[in-house]
């Protein structure tokens, strides 16, 4: 049988606002799909975060989405985070500060909120004007090292890839299966675009749950992974996926090497 040819993963366009909308939308509701089903008990138990249990990650979750959806707060959030936790990011206090201030609420709480700001912060976001979505967000997180420093990239790739990746760990957390939509695609093949601009190996076909160019030229070898699997590794967090090598076993380092952000 004939296989497929592979994308140039280089030539992924980002979404349009209305897309990552879209996106953003079914993530958020298979994200509180999967809270609905989480007994209390389970809220406690540790995530892949370092220190942070599956209480946390919903309250820095529903943090983000209430910020989102009333975004005239954030610049004081920014500041307030920066006061409270010293010595840490930016982005790191942000969430720390997320945390404290919905990390007392129950699970029950926790869950009406997603459901009542989520949508709301979807809304904002797709509302955004031009002038916005091309601004920087280099002065907000000066730390951070983003493949794109817009407004636009944050609203419509790395909110949904956020979001995306925590219920991925909550899933794990709690021996959940990770239920996958139409949605998840557009998630994973930014995650595919980003890899690709600071692909430091030679070229490689890397079969996810399709066929990707990584690299220019002739490919010197197919590499096999589980998409779960992979896209974990790539955020950095601990695990060490499968990896089944056609050609130059020389591109594991490189295919084990690189980062993306989330």
């Amino acid at each position: 049988m004939q296989q497929t040819r592979a994308q140039q993963a280089l030539t992924i366009p980002r979404p349009s606002p209305r897309e990552a909308a879209a996106e953003s939308l079914a993530e958020i509701e298979a994200f509180t799909a999967l809270l609905a089903d989480l007994p209390d008990e389970e809220w406690n138990r540790p995530t892949a975060s370092a220190g942070w249990t599956v209480h946390d990650m919903v309250a820095h979750v529903v943090g983000q989405h209430v910020e989102s959806a009333r975004p005239w707060t954030i610049p004081g959030k920014i500041k307030q985070a920066r006061r409270r936790f010293p010595g840490r990011t930016t982005l790191d206090a942000h969430n720390a500060l997320q945390i404290v201030e919905h990390g007392t609420r129950t699970p029950a709480e926790l869950r009406a909120s997603l459901e009542r700001f989520g949508p709301k912060a979807v809304r904002v976001r797709l509302r955004a004007p031009g002038f916005l979505r091309r601004r920087s967000v280099a002065s907000t997180f000066p730390e951070e090292n983003l493949p794109d420093s817009s407004f636009a990239y944050l609203f419509d790739v790395l909110s949904n890839r956020d979001t995306w990746m925590h219920r991925l760990e909550i899933a794990r957390a709690t021996g959940r299966p990770f239920v996958t939509g139409e949605h998840d695609r557009g998630v994973v093949t930014q995650v595919l675009r980003d890899l690709a601009q600071t692909w430091p190996g030679p070229s490689i076909t890397l079969e996810l749950d399709g066929r990707w160019a990584l690299g220019e030229g002739e490919p010197v070898a197919v590499v096999r992974a589980g998409t779960l699997d992979y896209l974990w590794h790539l955020s950095g967090r601990d695990g060490d996926p499968a990896l089944d090598i056609d050609g130059d076993p020389g591109v594991k380092a490189a295919v084990l090497d690189a980062r993306v952000v989330f």
